[in-house]
């Protein structure tokens, strides 16, 4: 527990058992002091640890080896009388010599510490003779189990909405379902959100951790949710599921009849409701769908079909989505009032909302215009409706319904406040929504409508002309670093969205995306306390921003600021993290000798600190530190060290299981980290077998390994979804080992923690 205290504690505990104190903290740390006085300190420092706000600290002052006295203060400037009057509770004159406040312009050394760290109330006491001592000794032991167990104030602060949806994204992004389940248990203590939220966030979880199909195979909840007004990304994460489990199939085969029957029977069939609106959604497979729903109309529009294909992806292959010759498609000059009065009858927003466009002005088709409008809610359709207002005579506005009018002039007055936003920006930022946001951002303007509209921003904004434009991306970047204060909060929770956005899993990261992946790096590197979650993020970013090419000068400036997250989370519960990414920076391409440096001392940083607890150390530690220290060209002796301290523990080798003709299954995408986890696995366990899988699909292969191995660990943060749900299927119920990282020593602990 002591080591595990973060590094400001350590820092002043340092200080207080020092000189003059004879019980000094490095044998606190390393085991070495005596059992006594070690006890009662590690279970007052549980307290300054654990949940326990308004707990006193008492520790010991040590001389000629044994406790003379000891300081006990309060955390903050409250609560100093109270301590006093609990100590004299508790002691009293019956074993207490001397009780004494400490001034605050003391020359005590340790009373000083203790000033500096927490500002309170410190008092210094002991007692008669050794009886006495003894006698306060024990006493403060049960005091300090008595604070231990006093029940928690229930008065836990709330924390804002947008705070623990920022950290469930970026749980979802990091694919940590445990943090996940635990933010969305936090969304329910706030009282806020009802019971269509809940299932909302029920399908957010299973779409960011991939879980497809069963989103899809859910039909009762998608038959339900159907019938609501959906946010966009619930939406799109509905459609995308069906699409993935039962279209992309038929996708593959290049058969366009057999992807027109997926769709026709697997969706648009039994959730006809979910294509309303698109509501400005732009995902690929979202758009297809809405293409292949418009050709199953009675009367297929080819102007709506082409707008729609015109938003795929550069690239995009669209030869199967183009209508078959025998659909009869009409163009817009044939488009009649009946059939948008039928599309709008049939809650087809979208497309009546075309319709409308092409006909002539009226009161009936303006009113029609605005509730579509409000459905679909883009900036796109607003200005559309706009634009043709102000061509429309007064007397016909004026003839229009008090309500409509009232909605047209709102409509109006949010364009001329968004352009009034925008007004300074170039032609790109104007069509841009991206740049248009973080211009808001600099301009300090409707904060929270900025907050509000950025949680669209994966379904519904372009990314393309800035991911591939170096300047627009470094525009974008460094107006992002520019900002302060709330304008900078909010960019900052808006990580989770950006990423999404601009490195999406299914395509390669460009280049020109550089400047945003280094400051979404230094983004979360910057937060004051760093969850596993955060560092997750952390090697996911490294490997992009090495992975797109980086110069000598931009890799020595990563590893820099790898080196300083390192400092604050250098610990034994985090060295499977520090051990991946050393992994990542020796295996992926390093451009130079300063560069090589600088990972090497980063490197060296991690093997200092697991000095500190090297009495932690397993051989399933070690194994990935050898090999890394080979990569890294350093001795053996840097390892040996450490090694000497596990060997000197002795009885983890008698109580390593025997795998003798056993086999060990890994799943991983991370090809190297799975024949590094093989070697050392061979070599811990000799006599079994290991055997790595890493088909991107489901095969007879993966299936087959997945029932017959005796372990089988499952690297799912470098996994494919349909790999997850080969093994699924395969253990008929029951659970592989979850590896928690991508790297060697991530698949190494996972089978370690599993056999122990």
């Amino acid at each position: 527990m002591i080591e595990h205290l973060p590094p400001e504690e350590q820092e002043w505990l340092a200080r207080f058992f020092a000189n003059p104190n004879e019980l000094s903290w490095l044998s606190l740390v390393d085991g070495t002091a005596p059992t006594r006085e070690a006890d009662q300190v590690r279970q007052w420092l549980a307290l300054l640890a654990g949940l326990h706000p308004g707990a006193p600290l008492v520790l010991p002052f040590v001389r000629g080896g044994t406790i003379t006295g000891w300081y006990a203060t309060t955390l903050g400037r409250h609560g100093g009388n109270e301590l006093g009057e609990e100590i004299n509770a508790w002691l009293g004159p019956t074993w207490l010599s001397r009780f004494e406040r400490v001034p605050v312009d003391t020359k005590d050394p340790m009373a000083a510490v203790l000033l500096g760290r927490f500002g309170g109330t410190v008092y210094r006491f002991t007692g008669a003779d050794e009886v006495a001592m003894k006698a306060i000794s024990g006493r403060l032991s049960e005091f300090a189990e008595i604070i231990a167990r006093r029940p928690q104030e229930s008065q836990a602060r709330v924390r804002p909405v947008g705070a623990i949806r920022s950290d469930f994204e970026r749980a979802l992004l990091a694919g940590d379902v445990y943090q996940a389940e635990a933010m969305i248990g936090e969304f329910k203590q706030t009282g806020r959100l009802n019971e269509e939220n809940l299932r909302y966030l029920e399908v957010r979880l299973s779409a960011g951790l991939g879980l497809w199909p069963e989103i899809a195979r859910d039909h009762w909840r998608i038959k339900t949710l159907a019938d609501l007004a959906l946010p966009p990304q619930i939406l799109s994460d509905l459609i995308e599921a069906l699409y993935r489990t039962y279209v992309d199939p038929a996708e593959a085969t290049g058969d366009a009849e057999a992807v027109r029957e997926a769709f026709a029977g697997n969706i648009f069939e039994p959730y006809p409701k979910l294509f309303t609106s698109r509501r400005g959604i732009r995902a690929p497979r979202v758009v297809k769908a809405f293409v292949l729903y418009e050709q199953f109309q009675r009367n297929p529009d080819r102007d709506i079909i082409d707008a729609l294909l015109n938003l795929l992806p550069a690239g995009t292959n669209t030869s199967l989505f183009q209508a078959l010759p025998s659909l009869g498609l009409n163009s817009s000059p044939g488009t009649t009032l009946n059939e948008a009065d039928e599309a709008f009858d049939d809650g087809q927003f979208d497309r009546a909302f075309e319709f409308y466009l092409r006909l002539p002005p009226s009161r009936k088709t303006l009113s029609r215009l605005v509730s579509c409008v409000g459905i679909i809610g883009t900036s796109d359709a607003r200005d559309r409706l706009l634009a043709v207002v102000d061509e429309v005579p007064p007397e016909l506005l004026d003839g229009l319904a008090p309500a409509v009018r009232t909605k047209i002039v709102g409509l109006a007055n949010e364009q001329v406040s968004e352009e009034a936003h925008s007004s300074d920006v170039s032609e790109l930022e104007e069509v841009n929504p991206w740049m248009r946001w973080v211009e808001q951002l600099q301009a300090g303007k409707n904060l929270a409508e900025a907050e509000r509209d950025v949680q669209s921003a994966p379904t519904n904004w372009d990314t393309t002309e800035i991911r591939k434009d170096l300047q627009s991306a470094k525009k974008f970047a460094d107006a992002l670093s520019g900002l302060d204060d709330d304008a900078s909060a909010i960019a900052r929770s808006a990580v989770p969205q950006i990423i999404t956005s601009f490195f999406p899993d299914e395509r390669e990261a460009p280049p020109a995306a550089k400047p945003i992946a280094s400051l979404l790096l230094l983004l979360i590197a910057m937060d004051e306390t760093l969850s596993r979650t955060d560092l997750d993020l952390l090697a996911q970013l490294t490997a992009i921003l090495i992975e797109q090419g980086l110069s000598s000068d931009e890799y020595v400036s990563l590893v820099g600021d790898l080196e300083d997250v390192q400092k604050r989370i250098g610990s034994f519960a985090y060295l499977p993290w520090s051990l991946d990414v050393s992994e990542t920076l020796a295996i992926l391409p390093c451009p130079s000798d300063d560069a090589r440096d600088a990972r090497l001392r980063f490197f060296l940083q991690v093997l200092s600190q697991a000095t500190g607890f090297s009495h932690r150390l397993t051989a399933v530690d070690l194994m990935p530190l050898e090999m890394l220290a080979k990569d890294y060209g350093v001795g053996g002796d840097a390892v040996a060290t450490l090694k000497g301290v596990t060997d000197e523990k002795g009885p983890e080798a008698k109580s390593k299981p025997d795998l003798n003709g056993k086999t060990i299954g890994i799943y991983t995408l991370a090809e190297s980290a799975g024949a590094r986890a093989k070697i050392a696995l061979e070599e811990l366990f000799p006599g079994s077998k290991v055997v790595v899988n890493s088909d991107l699909v489901a095969t007879a292969q993966l299936s087959n390994l997945a029932k017959t191995a005796d372990i089988f660990v499952f690297a799912w943060k470098s996994s494919s979804h349909q790999a997850f749900y080969c093994v699924k299927d395969a253990l008929d119920g029951d659970l592989p080992i979850y590896a928690p990282g991508k790297g060697t020593a991530s698949i190494l602990r996972a089978i370690f923690d599993h056999l122990s």
